[in-house]
């Protein structure tokens, strides 16, 4: 899928937040990651199954169209949580910690591919070491994209 990754800096919030946007500028999955002393708390991941059109200001908001296409399962939200936790890093974050909502077992699939380690609803990644771990490239991952 042909998709941008933007990052936007948040600093009042202390936080960051990744769009993948189509070249047309529509967002159809975004990451937002708060930043808590060297802990990336990853709020939430949503790629989209769709998006609104909106027309130009001067148009009613009632002729908008809402265009399905699932976005899902093409590598957006690998591309996302790969973004994100290089990000982190950059920014001095020697963990990501976060919890899972949804498709549990597919969502288990999906993080341990990234090497996260997963208690319950929990998880958290340490990258500091994650060298160490079983990092799959982008095609291992596909099956399990979010």
């Amino acid at each position: 899928m042909d998709t941008e990754i933007k990052v936007t800096e948040l600093p009042a919030f202390k936080a960051f937040r990744l769009d993948a946007v189509l070249p047309n500028g529509h967002s159809v999955g975004y990451i937002n990651i708060s930043l808590k002393g060297t802990v990336a708390d990853l709020c939430d991941l949503c790629v989209k199954d769709s998006y609104i059109y909106l027309w130009p200001h001067f148009m009613p908001a009632l002729l908008s169209i809402k265009r399905k296409r699932n976005y899902q399962n093409q590598g957006i939200g690998s591309r996302l949580l790969a973004t994100a936790i290089e990000h982190s890093k950059s920014k001095g974050c020697s963990q990501m910690k976060g919890w899972m909502h949804g498709d549990k077992v597919r969502l288990e699939r999906f993080y341990r591919s990234f090497g996260f380690e997963i208690n319950g609803i929990n998880i958290a990644l340490d990258l500091e070491n994650m060298h160490n771990k079983a990092f799959k490239t982008d095609s291992q991952r596909s099956a399990f994209s979010v």
